[in-house]
């Protein structure tokens, strides 16, 4: 009850500012070079009325104003499409402004109940015609949306299924290797037991694509997160003759992040990076404050001297299971992606064959906000 009466108190002054705005069609009578409104707040109050009629959900002020904006920014790009039109194509004086604006206004409030009467009408002829109304974009978004959720699904039936004989097959191997002690054969029981760790390994990338990304939020300090991403590398891992730097600005701003999803993603770039520069390089991580952004943002920059990346294969180095790698799985950077999507930020490579390549990771600022922001992959090949 009290949310109807805030309703009808919005009305309650809806309908006096609407009456006070058609009483400056005199100045339109008297010889004044004023347009006629009242036409157009007519129409402005039944929509209103409509809004607060058809959506009982948006109860406050302000959402019903987002409602009515949109429409009046859709209204004023159809009364612009309207006059580049006749502009374009038609000889005669083109009509006067306020019927055209009143007309557009009109169709446009009366797209959505049109829409959901031919939704009906088609539900009734033709059943199977679900999509018929939904946008490409919305389309491609839903079919996103149910193919990752297959593969949710599938995911750890496939990996039992291949995780059993797997087990089993090196079991065996291990044992029989365990009663050879030299030869051909041990050689290949090795050689076995290699391929089925491998294997184990593919498994458990595509369990970490596969899986949802529920990120557990904490403020922390990125420089912390590097540090220990860092401690972690196996020092079987790093080549003799690679140089780590880093650069970490002290005054770097703390934000809500995963911890445990920023190490991997880190790590993977590092690894990444060394496997770029077998025979050597330098390596270099550098974290900034991001300033000039209403929002605290921070961007970790990691650079490697290593071989660098075609032209051809820079666009795709993000898609699951491209590699060029001949043992790689090419799932890392693809997880490396989703975490810091889900995070809000974006990531950018650069990359010049024969001299190296850098990976910029944006956390935090306006994009943090949203989650499901579009992520920028962009790209630079120099």
């Amino acid at each position: 009850m009290r949310l109807f009466k805030r309703r009808m108190g919005y009305l309650a002054i809806a309908v006096p500012i609407a009456v006070l705005i058609c009483s400056l069609d005199i100045f339109y009578y008297l010889g004044f070079s004023f347009p006629l409104l009242s036409d157009l707040m007519l129409a402005a109050l039944l929509y209103f009325i409509l809004l607060i009629i058809a959506y009982p959900h948006l109860t406050e002020l302000h959402e019903l104003m987002a409602k009515a904006l949109l429409v009046s920014i859709v209204t004023a790009f159809a009364v612009v499409l309207f006059y580049l039109v006749i502009n374009l194509f038609g000889n005669n004086v083109p009509p006067a402004f306020t019927p055209v604006l009143v007309a557009c206004f009109t169709i446009v409030i009366s797209l959505s109940p049109f829409k959901i009467i031919l939704e009906k009408i088609f539900s009734y002829i033709y059943p199977k015609s679900k999509d018929v109304f939904t946008s490409l974009y919305a389309l491609d978004a839903k079919l996103e949306k149910e193919r990752a959720l297959l593969l949710e699904e599938m995911a750890p039936v496939f990996a039992h299924e291949i995780r059993n004989p797997l087990g089993s097959i090196k079991g065996a191997a291990q044992y029989l290797r365990s009663e050879i002690e030299t030869g051909e054969n041990a050689k290949l029981l090795e050689i076995i037991i290699e391929e089925v760790n491998r294997l184990n390994g593919v498994v458990s990338h595509f369990l970490d694509y596969a899986k949802p990304y529920a990120v557990n939020l904490k403020v922390l300090n990125i420089n912390d997160i590097i540090a220990k991403a860092l401690s972690l590398l196996g020092t079987d891992r790093i080549v003799r003759d690679v140089i780590i730097e880093t650069e970490l600005n002290p005054r770097i701003p703390n934000l809500a992040m995963d911890g445990e999803q920023i190490i991997q993603v880190i790590l993977n770039m590092v690894l990444n990076a060394l496997d770029a520069m077998p025979g050597g390089g330098r390596l270099s991580i550098a974290t900034a404050s991001l300033a000039g952004d209403a929002e605290e943002a921070v961007e970790i920059v990691i650079s490697d001297t290593g071989q660098g990346i075609k032209k051809a294969d820079l666009k795709s180095i993000f898609k699951p299971f491209f590699t060029t790698k001949e043992r790689g799985v090419g799932l890392g950077l693809a997880v490396c992606q989703r975490i810091i999507h889900n995070h809000g930020g974006y990531i950018r490579v650069k990359s010049v064959v024969g001299k190296g390549t850098s990976f910029s990771i944006r956390l935090g600022g306006k994009e943090a906000k949203n989650p499901d922001s579009t992520l920028r992959e962009e790209i630079n090949h120099e």
